[in-house]
């Protein structure tokens, strides 16, 4: 250590972070100039990190950013960002939360009369919010019969200034059209009965990433992409044609320890299935970065999968380097890219472990150096 600088651990996480501007511009293209793009970027950015995501989509042209967390919030207003943000559903209307959501100047979301009261009673001057319906999600949200009557008494109460109704639709895999359909209906609905009431609402949002794919009827005034922004594939059929670009570039780490093996007692006991004469290779990527979730079971080294053996540890995780011969240590080990012509794909990771698109992204540990190109 020199000074205050440790060298990191070898592990990379490589984002390109040009290819979510390049996203964000297919996404605009996609809705025209007239229907607002607000930029999902709750978890972290969905992993890739939430800074430098929230720069890049601000210097290339989204209108608004959405986030779940106050603190999210907070860290991107502290960068000195000052589009409007959205507070997804789900933070409590306590009096600390609140004044956070009033010094950072959120936009929250809100789901009953009981929580715009508490709003309302506990904020110091005029507070911008929304209201969400749920129409199929079966999570947040009221429902569509009691939804005009909410954003009615939103309306009512003193400091509250609605800016917009929302909703998240369910779009699962195959079929769907009809239950889509149903979902827009009961949105919808909410909306005429709000017009026959003389009651207008500024932005109406229906349109995530998995709707957008699927038609660009629904965009209304604004589409709050999430995945689309990183070149993820979310739930659904696609019938709208995107040239999105990954986000996700590689994940690697580095030979950290070769050795043939050369025990003969006590095999069976052995945390790993041993072989005299066999090599083995240890990276430093274990479960404190992630690895139970970032794998496929095989790694590449020097242009050929090998696998991975034994169980995982906090630090490390062991290889099979027996059909790599000349691999040696600082050799890069690739987990998710390319490498010499061979790849490991990031839906190989996903469809191993049964998890979104999302979830590589998500589960790279903190301690994972980022690499931003």
């Amino acid at each position: 250590m020199v000074g205050d600088y440790a060298p990191p651990r070898p592990n990379r996480f490589e984002i390109d972070m040009g290819a979510i501007a390049h996203n964000v511009g297919q996404i605009r293209n996609l809705v025209g100039v007239s229907t607002k793009i607000i930029a999902a970027l709750k978890g972290d950015g969905y992993g890739f990190g939430l800074i430098p995501v929230a720069r890049t989509v601000v210097k290339h042209g989204v209108d608004m950013i959405a986030v779940a967390d106050i603190s999210e919030a907070a860290s991107i207003r502290l960068e000195g960002i000052e589009l409007p943000i959205l507070l997804y559903a789900g933070n409590p209307f306590d009096i600390d939360a609140v004044q956070a959501m009033e010094a950072y100047d959120l936009m929250p979301t809100v789901l009953d009369i009981s929580g715009a009261e508490a709003l309302s009673t506990r904020a110091q001057g005029p507070i911008r919010c929304f209201v969400k319906v749920d129409v199929g999600l079966e999570r947040l949200g009221t429902l569509p019969a009691y939804a005009a009557a909410l954003v009615d008494a939103v309306t009512q109460l003193p400091k509250l200034e609605l800016v917009g109704l929302y909703t998240h639709m369910d779009v699962p895999e195959g079929g769907v059209d009809d239950y889509i359909e149903w979902q827009w209906k009961a949105f919808d609905g909410v909306c005429v009965e709000l017009d026959s009431v003389g009651i207008r609402i500024p932005l109406r949002l229906i349109s995530s990433s998995a709707v957008l794919r699927f038609s660009s009827a629904f965009n209304l005034d604004a589409v709050d992409p999430g995945h689309l922004l990183f070149g993820l594939t979310p739930a659904g059929p696609v019938k709208q044609d995107l040239d999105l670009k990954p986000a996700f570039v590689a994940l690697s780490s580095r030979l950290i320890h070769t050795r043939i093996v050369e025990r003969n007692e006590f095999i069976d006991f052995s945390p790993i299935d041993l072989r005299p004469g066999d090599r083995l290779g240890v990276i430093p990527f274990g479960l404190r970065d992630g690895i139970a979730g970032l794998t496929c079971g095989e790694v590449l080294v020097r242009g050929r999968r090998v696998p991975i053996t034994g169980r995982f540890s906090m630090e490390h995780t062991r290889i099979d380097l027996t059909m790599v011969p000349d691999a040696s240590v600082g050799d890069e080990v690739v987990l998710i890219g390319h490498q010499q012509g061979q790849a490991i794909t990031l839906s190989e990771v996903t469809e191993r472990h049964n998890v979104p698109a999302i979830m590589p992204a998500l589960s790279v540990g903190s301690g994972v150096q980022r690499v931003l190109r």
